[in-house]
C-alpha cells in the first residue's frame, strides 16, 4: 500500500557522467600554474643579478676600506721613518769632525811616556765634545724601523725604498756596533786598559777602534744625506 510521502517522492536522474564543463577547471589551474613559474624566472634572474651585485659591490667596499688603510699605515711607517732618520743625522753629524779630530790626536801620542794607562791617555786627547752631548758617541734611533719590520709593514711599501732603507739602516747598526761591542763591551771592558804597562799596546788597540768608528760614522752621515730625500718623497707621497 503506497503512502503520501511515496507518492511525492522525485524520480532519480540518470547517471550520465561528470559535466564536461566541470572537468576543464584543473586543466586552466595547471596552465595558469605553469604561466606563473614560466613568468617567474625573468624575477628569479634579476634577483639573481641583485645578489651578484650585492656581493661585488660590498667585496669592493671592502678592498677599497683596506686600500684606505694600508696607505695610512704606509704614510705613519714612512713619517715615522723619516723623522728618525732626520733626528740620527742631526745627532751623528757634530761628532764625526770631533772623531775624525780625536783619532789624528790618538795617532800622534808618544807611546814612549810610561805612567799613564791607555784609559787615561784616550781621553786625555779627546776633543771637546758637541753642545749638549751626554756621551763620547753619538746615540742613534732605531725604533721607528724595528716597528716596521715586527709589524710586517714593508710589504706595503715599494720594493726601491725599503732597499734603502735597509742599506741605511744596516748602516747604522755597524756604526753602533763598533761602538757597543768593540768599544765599550770590547776593549774598554778590558783590565789591560786600564794598566800603566799596557799603555802602548792599548793605545794602539784604541787607535784601531776609533778608526773603525770614525769610517762608520762618515759613511751612515753619507747614506742618511744620500736616501733622506727619497724617503721624504716617498713620504709626502703616502700622504
Amino acid at each position: 500500500m503506497s503512502t503520501p510521502l511515496d507518492a511525492q517522492e522525485p524520480p532519480r536522474e540518470p547517471n550520465v557522467g561528470p559535466d564536461p564543463r566541470k572537468s576543464s577547471a584543473p586543466v586552466f589551474e595547471q596552465n595558469s600554474r605553469g604561466n606563473r613559474i614560466r613568468k617567474s624566472v625573468p624575477h628569479w634572474l634579476l634577483e639573481g643579478l641583485f645578489i651578484v651585485v650585492s656581493v661585488a659591490l660590498g667585496f669592493a667596499v671592502a678592498q677599497f676600506g683596506e686600500y684606505r688603510a694600508n696607505r695610512e699605515l704606509v704614510a705613519r711607517v714612512l713619517a715615522g721613518i723619516e723623522a728618525e732618520m732626520t733626528q740620527n743625522l742631526a745627532a751623528l753629524e757634530p761628532f764625526v769632525p770631533v772623531h775624525q779630530h780625536w783619532l789624528q790626536a790618538l795617532e800622534k801620542v808618544d807611546r814612549s811616556v810610561t805612567g799613564q794607562s791607555g784609559f787615561t791617555t784616550f781621553f786625555a786627547v779627546r776633543p771637546a765634545l758637541p753642545a749638549a752631548a751626554r756621551s763620547s758617541f753619538p746615540i742613534l734611533r732605531r725604533s721607528a724601523w724595528d716597528t716596521a719590520v715586527s709589524g710586517n709593514a714593508l710589504r706595503l711599501i715599494d720594493y726601491d725604498v725599503v732597499a734603502l732603507l735597509s742599506d741605511t739602516y744596516r748602516m747604522q747598526e755597524i756604526a753602533t756596533s763598533n761602538v757597543e761591542r768593540r768599544m765599550a763591551d770590547g776593549i774598554l771592558s778590558s783590565v789591560a786598559i786600564y794598566e800603566p804597562a799596557s799603555r802602548a799596546a792599548s793605545i794602539e788597540l784604541l787607535q784601531f777602534t776609533l778608526r773603525d768608528i770614525v769610517s762608520a760614522e762618515a759613511m751612515l752621515a753619507e747614506r742618511y744625506r744620500e736616501h733622506l730625500p727619497r724617503i721624504t718623497a716617498a713620504a709626502n707621497a703616502a700622504r
